[in-house]
Order: structure tokens, then sequence, then C-alpha cells
């Protein structure tokens, strides 16, 4: 009878995303504008029987007006607010909301369930060695991991740790080899090697050993990791 009542009085996982979206809003409200949010949720989490996609975008469409009549409630700037789910298919029961375009020292994530996943300490990569030829340079928009810049000189395959042949990022979320980006004929290409996770493209998932040309300005998002094409040479 006690688990029942506690199950009963349990906050639904709405309640849960809309006091992350809350606790999110009030972190940033002394700067007086509201920043851009990004949901991360496991699938678990997700009713069975419900098509992922459509719940995250109906759901998405629902935080986002509760963030932007908090914000206005709380007199707060709240153009051009944007706010994102993004589910990952892992073993652990998690949700939480993390403001993101914020400058590096200002961000933050807010946990959400019990279980929520528990970032690496962050990291500091170093870029391969630079042959002659054609190099891009990629910069963290937000990463639990990864601080920096990420370098392509020529070829790069990228997971989640260091190993023979691939550039670790640190990412728990990314696949071991995640994708492999490559440099020809000045533009930059973006493979997705069937990861568990996918990769996206300025927020479209690519379809699996395809490559793809990522201009300068375009997001590369891989886990928990987002990166953007800052220049491209050669």
């Amino acid at each position: 009878m006690l688990n029942l009542i506690r199950k009963f009085l349990r906050p639904t996982l709405r309640e849960q995303l809309e006091a992350g979206v809350r606790e999110a809003l009030r972190r940033y409200a002394d700067r007086h504008t509201a920043p851009n949010l990004r949901v991360y949720i496991s699938t678990d989490l997700v009713s069975a029987g419900v098509d992922p996609a459509l719940w995250a975008r109906d759901e998405a469409e629902h935080l986002r007006r509760f963030a932007l009549q908090w914000a206005e409630d709380n007199s707060i700037a709240r153009a051009g607010l944007r706010l994102e789910i993004v589910l990952l298919d892992t073993k652990k029961e998690f949700a939480f909301v993390k403001p993101v375009g914020l400058e590096e020292k200002e961000r933050a994530s807010v946990p959400m369930a019990p279980s929520a996943a528990v970032n690496p300490p962050p990291a500091r990569a170093a870029a391969p060695s630079a042959p002659s030829g054609a190099v891009a340079v990629l910069e963290v928009v937000s990463s639990p991991s990864f601080e920096g810049t990420l370098q392509v000189n020529g070829e790069l395959t990228v997971g989640r740790k260091s190993e023979q042949g691939v550039h670790g990022i640190g990412d728990r979320y990314m696949s071991s080899r995640h994708a492999r980006l490559h440099v020809e004929a000045g533009g930059l290409y973006v493979t997705d090697l069937d990861s568990k996770n996918r990769t996206f493209l300025n927020d479209t998932p690519l379809p699996p050993h395809q490559a793809q040309a990522a201009a300068v300005g375009d997001s590369i998002r891989m886990g928990t990791t987002t990166l953007r094409v800052a220049r491209v040479e050669g």
C-alpha cells in the first residue's frame, strides 16, 4: 500500500520537465534574458506504444509555451527562445534540462530524475598533429566532456574514447566509432558510422555510411556533444 501511495504522489515526467525548465530559467533571471534550452530524455521514459518522435515534438511545444509563460510572468526577455528535446537510447532512465548558447563558464545542467546521468570531468582534448593539406576547425557549442576546438586534418574518426584510429570526445552517449569527418575539395563532410544515438547535422539525423556536406556555421551533434563548423581550408 505504501508503495502505491508513493507511486501516486510521484511527479509525472511532464511535471519533472516543467520543474527543470523553471529552474533553468530561474538560474539566469538576473540576466533578464531567457537562454535556449535543450532537454535530454532517455527513451525508456516514453510510454510504450507512443511514437518517440511525435511525443518529443508535442512535448517540446508544450515546454516551449511553458517557458515563454514563465519568462513573461517574471519579466524576462524571451525573444528567440528555443527549446529542443533530445531522445537518447540508453540503459538508464534520466531526464535533465540544460541551458545552451551561453558562455562556457555559465553552462550548467539541471538533473531531473534520481538516476540522472553523471557527466565525466571536463577534459581538454588536444588536436592531432596537422599535416599539410585540407583542414577544418570545429568549435564546441555544448558538451559534458569536451572543451576547446576539434581540428580535422584531412580525415578524422571520432568516438566515445580515444583508441586505435579514433579521436575520443569523452561523451558517454557517443558510440565507440561514432562518425567520420573528412575535408575534400575545400569542403567538410560528415559520415555517421551507424552509431547508436545517430549523428545530426543541423538537427537532421544522417543516414548511416552516407557522407553529407557541412558548411561553415553548421552544427554537428553526436550524443550530447554539439560542435559548430568554424572554418574549412584547403
